[in-house]
């Protein structure tokens, strides 16, 4: 995600959970990148400030490290005098109005609240409710199907809301059960008024564009590790024109959900890249068609090193020397033989197609990379 955006902005991060051994960010990394600005915080004032509270929290992500949620609550404290809010690198938000908005709509829609009730009483619910919105809806909720509601309801506003505060652009919504729970807060006969969470659909019928939109950036993060290796850095790779780039590129493939109406069942993102990394290619030119694009420098460099080049190469006339050999003494014998090669194809040029899948899996784009990268794309799930 912090690879993929510029700045990722994430929603009362747990720093107990950068403890994980699965986690690839340092704690120390993490809060350089709040400090550089990479990553952007927002949360309830409470949970950024209050540590008697995180520590008596319920969830044990919630516990404070003063070595990460201190330097955040001062960040958010230096960016106080900043004006606008977008520039500010750690946001407190408004208080939560979730509960009240829940209890209203519980009150105002009775058949949407019957809706839930038979879909938290199924063995479908573990399939479209995210986790913990379904453990606290059972745990508030207890045996009343009604208090289950309400606990799911606040939760789908509190998550809206949260989107909303966040003024990001693209969500990364990382389980198939948010996406699921989204889509069908939006297929409700009356669904509840969500800020964010209910955009309108840009054709008949069809899922609202933020879905479609996660769909999208589920599919890049899969294909982001596909490429991956073990050469992979995401500190040299944040914050270089590659970075900037594939954010760029990002940008564009969701500008076409967003504003050409594209269903994310109809965009293949690994398909996408694949089809502008085969376009591509290293450019040069074949032996046949080289005189005719010779410069007048270069015909003449090439007549008068001649003599130089073969008399450099009679020590080697009773032997074979092998290409490398040859290329060798072709661009020491003159300065354009470098360049002259490279146009032969003999030395290849620069890959002219994208750079940052290659700077992101630690590789340089080679007439052996890009073809195996290719082939990872072909194989990455759809």
């Amino acid at each position: 995600m912090l690879a993929a955006s510029k700045p990722l902005t994430l929603w009362a991060p747990s720093s107990a959970l950068l403890q994980d051994r699965d986690c690839r960010i340092t704690p120390a990394d993490f809060v350089a990148h709040v400090e550089k600005g990479h990553i952007r915080i927002v949360a309830r004032r409470k949970w950024l400030i209050d540590r008697e509270a995180r520590d008596n929290h319920p969830w044990a992500g919630a516990r404070w490290d003063t070595s990460v949620d201190g330097a955040i609550r001062s960040i958010m404290e230096d960016d106080l005098s900043i004006r606008d809010r977008s520039l500010r690198r750690v946001v407190a938000a408004e208080d939560e109005q979730g509960w009240e908005f829940a209890e209203a709509m519980v009150e105002e829609d009775r058949e949407g609240t019957a809706e839930w009730e038979r879909l938290l009483a199924s063995g479908e619910a573990e399939q479209v409710i995210p986790p913990g919105t379904l453990e606290t809806a059972r745990r508030f909720g207890g045996d009343d199907p009604r208090r289950q509601v309400i606990a799911v309801l606040r939760d789908a506003y509190n998550h809206g809301h949260a989107v909303r505060e966040s003024d990001a652009d693209i969500p990364f919504l990382m389980r198939r059960t948010d996406r699921a729970f989204i889509t069908r807060i939006a297929a409700m006969s009356c669904p509840p008024a969500v800020p964010h969470l209910n955009a309108p659909a840009h054709t008949d019928g069809e899922t609202p564009v933020p879905i479609n939109l996660a769909e999208v950036t589920g599919q890049l993060l899969d294909v982001l590790r596909s490429i991956e290796t073990n050469q992979t850095d995401i500190e040299k790779f944040v914050g270089t024109q590659e970075h900037s780039a594939l954010v760029t590129w990002t940008a564009a493939v969701c500008e076409r959900v967003k504003s050409q109406g594209v269903a994310a069942a109809n965009m293949d993102v690994a398909g996408e890249l694949a089809g502008q990394l085969a376009q591509a290619g290293f450019p040069g030119l074949a032996l046949s068609e080289l005189g005719r694009h010779w410069t007048a420098g270069e015909a003449t460099s090439v007549a008068v090193a001649s003599l130089d080049l073969w008399l450099t190469l009679s020590p080697f006339t009773t032997g074979s020397p092998g290409i490398n050999d040859l290329l060798g003494l072709l661009t020491s014998a003159f300065p354009v033989g470098r360049g002259l090669c490279k146009r032969m194809g003999l030395v290849p040029g620069l890959f002219d197609g994208p750079q940052w899948p290659f700077l992101y899996a630690g590789k340089k784009a080679t007439r052996r990379t890009v073809p195996a990268l290719l082939t990872e794309l072909q194989e990455t799930p759809e």
